[in-house]
């Protein structure tokens, strides 16, 4: 995993005690696992890391726009979004993420 997903996955996940609560006295007497609670915890963390950089990966120019607008607080900042949409748009370009490269500029061309 690359280190966008692992800081991700600490700012979402780091408050999180799924898998980590200890036992009831029933489930201690009669409750056999088949798995430990570190092992099941193991498994959902690398399940939302996986969830994490399936879902960069898959994000469309759209979806990072609207992440982008809906983030933007600064006057100045959205007036930088606005001018760079249109100059973008001009271009037939975008810029988007990609899992392995980081950003890159990528055709808005239809083919």
């Amino acid at each position: 995993m690359d280190l966008q997903v692992e800081r991700i996955f600490y700012e979402h996940m780091k408050n999180d005690t799924s898998f980590q609560e200890k036992d009831s006295v029933l489930s201690m007497l009669f409750g056999t696992h088949k798995y430990t609670k570190h092992e099941m915890r193991d498994t959902w963390d690398k399940g939302i890391k996986l969830g994490i950089s399936i879902g960069l990966r898959s994000a469309t120019i759209e979806g990072q726009t609207i992440a982008l607008n809906a983030n933007t607080k600064n006057p100045k900042h959205i007036e930088f979004l606005e001018k760079f949409y249109k100059l973008a748009d001009e271009y037939n370009c975008a810029i988007q993420y990609h899992h392995e490269l980081g950003m890159i500029v990528v055709s808005r061309e239809k083919l």
